[in-house]
C-alpha cells in the first residue's frame, strides 16, 4: 500500500470515528421523553387539540396519573397475598375468596376511574373528536375487563 493510500485510509477512518463519536454524544445528551409525555403529544396530534384544550387535557391527565399510580399500588398490594396462595398446594379457602373479592373491588374502582377519566377528557375535546376518542378507548377498557374476568374465573377454578 502506498503512503498516499494509507493517509487517505487513515483520514477516512478518522472521519468515520469522529462521526460515530458525534452521534453517540448527541444521543446521550438528547433529552428523553417519558411515555406519558409521548402519549400526550400523540393525543394532541391525533385528536386535533388546540393549545388551550391540550393544556386542560394535560392537567387532567397529570391528576389522573397520580390517582392511577396510587390505585396500581393498591392492586399490587392486594395481589401479593393472592400470588402466595396460588403457589401453595391444596384447595383455596374462604380467605382466598375474600382476597379475590377485595382484589376485584379495587379493579372495579380502577376501571370506573379510568372510564370516567376518558369521558372527562372527551368532554374537553371538540364534540366529534371526543366521540372518536371514546370509540377508540372504551373498547380497550372493555377488552381489559374481559381479560381480567377470564383470569379471575380461572383463578377461582383452581
Amino acid at each position: 500500500m502506498t503512503p498516499v493510500r494509507r493517509i487517505i485510509g487513515f483520514t477516512l477512518l478518522t472521519a468515520l470515528l469522529a462521526a460515530v463519536a458525534l452521534w453517540i454524544t448527541r444521543e446521550s445528551l438528547r433529552p428523553r421523553v417519558s411515555p406519558r409525555e409521548l402519549g400526550l403529544s400523540w393525543l394532541k396530534e391525533e385528536y386535533n387539540l388546540d393549545d388551550p384544550t391540550f393544556e386542560s387535557v394535560s392537567a387532567l391527565h397529570s391528576d389522573y396519573f397520580k390517582h392511577c399510580d396510587k390505585m396500581c399500588s393498591q392492586i399490587n398490594e392486594a395481589d401479593r397475598p393472592l400470588l402466595r396462595r396460588t403457589r401453595q398446594r391444596g384447595r383455596p379457602g374462604g380467605e382466598h375468596n375474600a382476597l379475590l373479592s377485595r382484589d376485584q373491588a379495587i379493579c372495579d374502582d380502577c376501571e370506573k376511574a379510568a372510564a370516567e377519566h376518558l369521558r372527562h377528557v372527551a368532554r374537553l375535546m371538540p364534540q366529534e373528536e371526543g366521540k372518536r376518542f371514546l370509540n377508540d378507548f372504551l373498547p380497550i377498557l372493555d377488552q381489559q375487563r374481559r381479560e381480567h374476568d377470564r383470569r379471575l374465573s380461572s383463578s377461582l377454578r383452581r
